[in-house]
């Protein structure tokens, strides 16, 4: 039975302190490890954590990193990945196939000289770019692994992951409004047995935010009861957002949507 493991469930920026410790602080990364590989999902500040389990293993499988988008806390944690620095590693990074020109070239410049002083490339291991189908499916390390456009600027990508033992929906920065994108969304999410959706803002918030690419705990709870999905996991918390307003947007979105709980790190979905 693979494990499904929240690293990080912060947006814009990691944080830290008493506020946010129950919750956590650092920014996005998921990851699922299969008999074949390691799959992992954003490399924010969360994928440390990841890096420094697999340096006390004596052998590291091959790693997958799918992007969600490029936007800082999302990267930011890549100079902190050990297995980059590993002889003998292998790690593919895969990214939009319409972005082709630009995702590249954005992780060389998070991992790459002046901002450090080592290039991606020359790290140590086998690393690999390679471009996501425009539209479909793959299949990667034993997962089928499919990905739907969501409403954020410079776009971003929603992934369904089809393990032997459940079905989950990662939308880490997704914004509703857009009628197109709303609806092939929600089939998207149709029928998932773990739905972990953007909660960024309140509903008293989100005027100030409208355009910015994320959701209320409000319209997270609505899509999971329109979906029909059995758990709704909240993520992207507020970089502000303390523990107890963590609770209480739980408490909240329960009333909704029952099934609801917020992204903690080191969480695991087994």
């Amino acid at each position: 039975m693979q494990k499904f493991i929240i690293h990080g469930a912060r947006s814009g920026r990691p944080v830290w302190g008493a506020r946010y410790r129950r919750y956590g602080g650092s920014t996005s990364c998921f990851s699922l490890e299969t008999d074949e590989g390691l799959l992992i999902f954003d490399a924010g500040t969360g994928i440390a954590s990841i890096g420094h389990e697999l340096a006390q293993r004596a052998a590291v499988p091959p790693i997958t990193i799918l992007f969600t988008h490029f936007h800082l806390d999302h990267v930011m944690g890549m100079p902190a990945f050990q297995p980059f620095y590993k002889k003998g590693g292998n790690v593919t990074l895969m990214g939009r196939g319409d972005q082709a020109a630009q995702w590249p070239r954005t992780l060389k410049t998070v991992f790459g000289k002046p901002l450090w002083p080592i290039e991606l490339l020359d790290a140590g291991a086998t690393i690999r770019l390679d471009d996501l189908p425009r539209q479909g499916s793959l299949t990667l390390h034993g997962i089928k692994i499919s990905w739907c456009p969501v409403w954020h600027p410079q776009t971003c990508l929603s992934y369904r992951i089809e393990t032997p033992d459940r079905v989950l929906v990662l939308a880490t920065d997704c914004e509703h409004g857009r009628a197109d994108l709303d609806q092939a969304f929600l089939e998207f999410c149709r029928g998932a047995d773990v739905l972990i959706h953007d909660a960024q803002y309140t509903p008293e918030e989100y005027p100030r935010h409208y355009g910015w690419g994320h959701s209320t705990w409000e319209q997270a709870a609505q899509r999971a009861a329109r979906a029909g999905v059995g758990t709704l996991i909240l993520t992207a918390h507020d970089p502000s957002r303390s523990d107890e307003e963590i609770d209480r947007i739980v408490e909240q979105a329960r009333q909704i949507f029952p099934e609801t709980v917020a992204a903690t790190e080191e969480m695991a979905l087994s």
